[in-house]
This record gives C-alpha cells, sequence and structure tokens, in this order.
C-alpha cells in the first residue's frame, strides 16, 4: 500500500519487532526519569493485572503513534482501549461482531476504514482483509483514533462545548448518536431507565445498565456515573464491551508486534518518530507507570 501523509504528521514509523521492543524500552526508561524527578508515582492509581499489564505493553506504541498522528488525547485512547478489550488484540465478543483491541462492530468499522484509511495508505483488497485489520493493534489504533476525532466534532456540535474524556469513551460504547441522545436525555432527565432510551445497548451490555446486586435497571445517571468512574479509574476495571472471547495464544504478543512490523513495510515512505512524538512518548510511559502502580 501506497502511504499517504495525514495532516501535519509524520508517516507511522518503520519499526522492527526489535525495534518496538527497544523503544519501548526507552521510553519506560524517560517514564522512570520523569517520575523520578517530579516525585509522584501510581499511589492510589488502581494497579493493572499482570496480564493486562503486559498487553499493554506491547500495544503502546501504536496507541501514541496513532495519537500523535492524527492529533487526539492519548489518554483517552488508552483507557478505551482498557475497557473495550483489556489490551487484547484478539478480543471477540459474544453477543455482537465486535472485534480487536477497540471491539469495533463489522458496519462501524468498515465505515471508518473506508473513510479514514486511504490518508494512512491502508487500502485492504477486500471485505475479508479490511475486517482482519481490526485484530492489527496498528491498524485498529489509527482507526479507533480517527473515529474518536469524528466523535468529538459530532458531540461538540450537538452539545455546544467540548467532550471530555469518558463522554468520548461514552460515544464509543453507544455510537456517536447514542451518546448524544444520552447526553442530552440525562441533562434533563437524569432519572430516566437508561434501557428505556437505548434498549438494544442495553441487552447487549447488561452488567452496565443493570445494577448486578438489586436487580433494578440503572437511570441514565447511574450508568453515566458507573462508566465515568470506570474511565478514571475509581471503580475496578470493567469487562469488555459486550461479554467477550480472550482467548490469546502463547505467542500473541509477539505475531502482533510482527503485524507492527509488516504494516510499516506496506508504508516504506516510513520515518523514525520527531522529537515532540518522543516527548509524548515519555508520557505515555509515565501514564503508564502509574496504571502500573510504580512509585
Amino acid at each position: 500500500m501506497e502511504a499517504v501523509p495525514h495532516r501535519d504528521c509524520q508517516p507511522l514509523a518503520s519499526m522492527t519487532t526489535m525495534g518496538i521492543e527497544s523503544a519501548y524500552a526507552g521510553m519506560m526508561a524517560a517514564g522512570t526519569a520523569q517520575a523520578a524527578k517530579s516525585g509522584a508515582g501510581g499511589a492510589g492509581l488502581r494497579t493493572l493485572p499482570q496480564a493486562m499489564a503486559g498487553r499493554a505493553a506491547a500495544i503502546l506504541p501504536a496507541l501514541q503513534a496513532a495519537a500523535n498522528r492524527v492529533g487526539t488525547d492519548f489518554t483517552t485512547l488508552f483507557h478505551t482501549a482498557r475497557l473495550e478489550s483489556g489490551f487484547n488484540p484478539d478480543a471477540k465478543a459474544g453477543t455482537s461482531s465486535a472485534t480487536g483491541l477497540f471491539q469495533f462492530i463489522d458496519s462501524t468499522w468498515l465505515a471508518t476504514l473506508a473513510r479514514h484509511g486511504p490518508s494512512h495508505g491502508i487500502n485492504p483488497a477486500s471485505r475479508a482483509e479490511a475486517l482482519a485489520l481490526r485484530r492489527d493493534p496498528a491498524v485498529a489504533s489509527l482507526m479507533a483514533a480517527e473515529h474518536m476525532a469524528d466523535n468529538a466534532k459530532t458531540l461538540s456540535d450537538r452539545l455546544g462545548r467540548a467532550a471530555d474524556g469518558a463522554e468520548l469513551y461514552l460515544a464509543h460504547f453507544l455510537g456517536v448518536g447514542g451518546a448524544a441522545r444520552f447526553l442530552s436525555a440525562m441533562a434533563t432527565n437524569p432519572a430516566m431507565t437508561a434501557a428505556e432510551l437505548l434498549p438494544a445497548a442495553a441487552r447487549s451490555n447488561r452488567a452496565v445498565f443493570v445494577n448486578g446486586s438489586t436487580g433494578q435497571p440503572r437511570s441514565l445517571e447511574e450508568v453515566f456515573s458507573l462508566l465515568r468512574d470506570r474511565f478514571f479509574g475509581t471503580a475496578s476495571p470493567v469487562a469488555p464491551a459486550s461479554p467477550a472471547v480472550m482467548a490469546e495464544p502463547a505467542d500473541a504478543q509477539t505475531r502482533h508486534l510482527d503485524q507492527r512490523a509488516s504494516l510499516a513495510a506496506r508504508n516504506p515512505a516510513a520515518s523514525a518518530p520527531s522529537g515532540v512524538e518522543a516527548r509524548r512518548a515519555a508520557q505515555a510511559a509515565y501514564l503508564l507507570l502509574a496504571e502500573l502502580g510504580a512509585s
């Protein structure tokens, strides 16, 4: 595929598996230095489970590259991947077609890829190839960042203000139309039962729309409070948006790093990250260190 420069950002960096591991090690070193200098660590922040932390480390470069390239917020992208799939590129929902790191359903993925893929030099030859790209962390992260940017503009237009990270996650979770309806309805009738407004979403995500302790349906305000708490880290980690089969072969991380290198190989004009990207990478590493509970 021919690489096409996107906006004012550099093309995706060409990185081998070893190169990605070296880059991540550098990010971690920079993040450690920053944490030591500031005296801040992960105190008070939830520690990621060990398996999730390993997956987060493997896909961190893809998330950071996508955030830099598209110009979206890395933190929101990071937590969306955490909540949607637990950083598992192979996650597959049991109640829908949702697949991959960001749990895109078929229709949303194909529409996003058709709209934004060409500007990144991503032009799959068939529907099957296009759908399979959801399992590629680099491509999935790019399309999630583009989708987030689209959602941010739509929500801003409809709400008359900028959406925060939790509201952007809501748009990914419900679709931007559903999120706009949800937020507008919550502003006027927060006690309304959420399932009444969005019955299809409630059927696919019972754990979010129904209180597991009482069996009672949650209100709009309660659903949003739950998702906001999970997004900002004051509640226990949430399962993927729909029940997912989180099967991951032992060589999954290596395979996906190889896929990342393969994507770069299909973009021969790729170059190394800029100085700005390196500084952002250090910030990303610091965030991961905080999530891991480093001090």
